[in-house]
C-alpha cells in the first residue's frame, strides 16, 4: 500500500514521494495473533507521515455497492484525482497470487470507461518475487465482472489537502531515529521480540522469516534514503548503516529460511537463528548510541 499511496502522490505532483515512507528508522512492535509481537511494518502512522511531508492525506472509504463506488471513482478521476483501491489478491488475475493466496493488495485506478460493465484502467506498482512467479509493475484494463469477489471487503481512497508540507530537516530526523531505537532497546522491546525466537518451532520460524523480510526491506529503503539525502546529516552515518545494520538483517533472513528447511526435515532449529536476531538488534542499538554520543564523528 505504500507503493500505491506513493503513486497517488506522484500523480498529484509531489516531488519527494520517498521520504514519507522511509525516513524513519525505529524498532516498534504491535501485538499480533495470540499476543505475538510483530514489527510495526508498514507503520500504522504511515498516513500521518504522508500528511506531514506532502501536505496531503489519504481519505479512505469502505467499498459498498460497487456501482456507486465506480461512479465515485469516475467523478474523482474527472476532477483530476487518481483512486487507490484495496482488494483481495486471490481474485486479481494480473498477480501471481491469483487463485492461490488471499491477502490485501492495493492498486490505482486512473480511468473508468463504459457504463454498467465498467472497464477500469489499473496501475499496479507492486514488485516482488513470489513462489508462484514474479509480480512486476503493471498497467492493465479489466472489467468489474473479471474482478469477481476481489472488492467485497475492500476500500478506496483519494488524497485530500491537509495543510502545508513540513520541510525536511535530515539532521533532526536522524537524531530522532537514533533516540527511538535506543528507547526500544532500553524499555525491553527488542529483548521481548528476540525472546520469542530463543527456541523456535516451525510456525515461529515461518513467522520470523516474514518478519525479517519486512524489516530487511524497510532497512534497505531507509539506507537508500540516507544515501540520497542532500548532504550527509553526520559524517559516516550512512556508511555505518550500510556496513553494520543492513548485513545483519540480511544474514538473519538467510538463516531463518535455512532453519525452516531443517525443522521441516525433523531436526531442531539451530541456535544461530536467535544469535543472528540478537546480533541485528544489538547492531541497531550500538549504531544509535554511537551516533548520539559522537554526532560529528562516526554518526
Amino acid at each position: 500500500m505504500s507503493d500505491v499511496v506513493a503513486l497517488l502522490l506522484a500523480h498529484a505532483g509531489v516531488a519527494d514521494v520517498r521520504t514519507p515512507f522511509v525516513y524513519q528508522w525505529a524498532f516498534r512492535v504491535v501485538g499480533g495473533t495470540g499476543g505475538v509481537l510483530e514489527p510495526d511494518l508498514p507503520p500504522r502512522a504511515r498516513d500521518r507521515s504522508v500528511a506531514r511531508f506532502a501536505g496531503l492525506r489519504p481519505k479512505w472509504s469502505p467499498i459498498g455497492p460497487v456501482a456507486e463506488c465506480v461512479e465515485s471513482w469516475r467523478h474523482e478521476i474527472g476532477c483530476g484525482n487518481a483512486v487507490a483501491v484495496t482488494a483481495d489478491a486471490y481474485f486479481l488475475p494480473w498477480l501471481p497470487y491469483f487463485g492461490k493466496e488471499h491477502m490485501e493488495h492495493g492498486f490505482v485506478v486512473e480511468g473508468v470507461e463504459g457504463g454498467r460493465e465498467a472497464l477500469l484502467h489499473v496501475v499496479d506498482p507492486y514488485e516482488n518475487r513470489t513462489r508462484w512467479g514474479q509480480a512486476s509493475p503493471t498497467t492493465t484494463k479489466i472489467t468489474l465482472g473479471d474482478l469477481g469477489h476481489a472488492l467485497d471487503r475492500g476500500a478506496w481512497g483519494v488524497l485530500e489537502p491537509c495543510g502545508p508540507a513540513e520541510p525536511l530537516d535530515p539532521e533532526r530526523e536522524v537524531r530522532a531515529n537514533c533516540e527511538a531505537v535506543l528507547a526500544s532497546h532500553a524499555d525491553g522491546t527488542m529483548a521481548a521480540f528476540a525472546g520469542q525466537y530463543r527456541d523456535p518451532d516451525a510456525a515461529a520460524l515461518h513467522r520470523l522469516a516474514l518478519q525479517s523480510w519486512l524489516i530487511t526491506r524497510d532497512r534497505q529503503l531507509h539506507a537508500l534514503w540516507l544515501r540520497e539525502l542532500p548532504g550527509t546529516p553526520a559524517p559516516g552515518f550512512s556508511r555505518a548503516f550500510d556496513e553494520t545494520v543492513l548485513p545483519r538483517w540480511q544474514k538473519l533472513q538467510e538463516i531463518a529460511y535455512v532453519a525452516i528447511r531443517r525443522v521441516e526435515a525433523g531436526r531442531a532449529a539451530p541456535p544461530a537463528v536467535h544469535a543472528a536476531l540478537e546480533a541485528a538488534l544489538t547492531a541497531e542499538a550500538e549504531l544509535a548510541r554511537t551516533s548520539l554520543d559522537h554526532p560529528e564523528g562516526s554518526a
